[in-house]
Parts: C-alpha cells; structure tokens; sequence
C-alpha cells in the first residue's frame, strides 16, 4: 500500500439546479451552452487551453430529489460567477481525500463516459464507402453499447488503476451540441459499481484530468468513495 502523496489542489462543486430558470434549461438542452456556463467557474487567465489548464470536467447527475451538476476544477471555483438563481453551490476540497488514495483501497466509482471505437483510417473508410456504395463516408468513430461498452470502461479503469468488481451500467440520452451548421451529438453511459486500487498515482492522474473523449460535454469525470 503505498503511502499518501503530494496532490494537485482539486475542487469539487455541487451544483443543484433550479428546474425554473431558462438558463438553466436552456444548458440542459444544449451541452455547449453548460459548458460555456461551467467555464464560469475558471479564472479568465488560463489561455487557449482554459478548461484543460483549470481541470474542468463535469457531470449531470438526475435522480429522484432533483438534477445536480458536479463540477471539478483545479482551482477555487469562482461559484459567485453563477447566477444564484441558476443553482444552489456546494463546494468540497478534495485535495486531502485524492491524496490519501492507495493500492488495496476498495472504492465506489461512477463516471459518465463516451464509449467508443476507432473505425479505421480515412482510406478504410473510403473502402467502405465504396465497397457499400454508401453516399457519405463512415463515421470516423461508432459508439459502442451493451457489453462490449462495459468492455470498453474495464479497460479503461484498468489502464488508469483500478481493478473492477462490479459494473452498473446506464444509457443517458445523449449530450446534443449546438454548432454552426447544425446539431452534433455525444452518447453518454453512466457506469457505476465496486473496485479496488491497483496504481494509485496513476488513478489520481485520471481523476484530475478525466477519462475518455467529450470531456468538454459532460464525459469523463471519475468519482471514488470509500466503500
């Protein structure tokens, strides 16, 4: 069991939506709006790679009581740039408890991912497209589901430290983004259950800087608790 380290400074902000403001439906809908919203939270100084550089990664969370986002960033969350009818604030330092992860330890996790596999190069692409005399070419990517999307997450949680015991996993609707011209999507799973830590510094790098793609939209924020 390895002994606690020096970690990066890192802030956890809970955020309960009020279902009646516009805004925050409107971010609900539109998941480059939240993320314009979230950005919020950061200093404006940070440069072109704002989110990265502030550890920005989000997850929406909809149960029984209501809709809360979780929202964790390297620095001080600055919650007084969130209007104070958008949502009640709740900030937690997680330095200490990220910093007090070691091998052996059994965990909860959840994390919201998007699961999906490469399809190949452009020319096998194209060599689809022409074998299937399709009129546009294959997507680049497909997202997976069902088993092989839980395949997926456990090679994942191995790669970054930990060794899974259970998986729970939970088709969300997807993310929808607004870009000129149109509307593109992010599919969202939400994976749940019981592990252990087999590399915990490498464990606490994924939890600083998020697993998967689309961790501008809501993917990737990796949550642990003592189980």
């Amino acid at each position: 069991m390895t002994a606690p380290t020096d970690t990066a400074a890192v802030y956890l902000t809970q955020l309960h939506i009020n279902t009646r403001n516009r805004q925050a439906l409107s971010d609900l809908a539109d998941g480059g709006g939240l993320h314009r919203t979230l950005m919020r939270l950061l200093p404006p100084d940070l440069g072109e790679q704002a989110r990265a550089t502030g550890g920005l990664l989000f997850r929406v969370d909809e149960t029984v009581t209501g809709i809360t986002i979780l929202a964790q960033t390297r620095t001080p969350p600055l919650v007084e740039n969130i209007p104070a009818d958008y949502a009640h604030a709740a900030v937690k330092n997680m330095t200490g408890f990220l910093s007090q992860l070691a091998e052996g330890t059994h965990v909860h996790y959840r994390i919201a991912a998007n699961p999906t596999t490469q399809l190949g190069t452009l020319a096998d692409r194209q060599r689809v497209q022409a074998t299937r005399k399709l009129k546009r070419l294959p997507p680049a990517r497909t997202v997976l589901t069902g088993p092989k999307a839980d395949d997926w997450w456990a090679r994942r949680a191995t790669t970054n430290g930990l060794t899974l015991h259970s998986i729970l996993r939970t088709n969300t609707p997807s993310v929808h983004i607004t870009h000129k011209p149109g509307r593109h999507r992010h599919a969202i799973t939400v994976f749940e259950g019981d592990a252990t830590i087999t590399d915990a510094d490498t464990l606490r790098t994924a939890v600083l800087n998020g697993i998967g793609r689309g961790r501008s939209y809501g993917a990737g924020l990796l949550s642990l608790a003592p189980a």
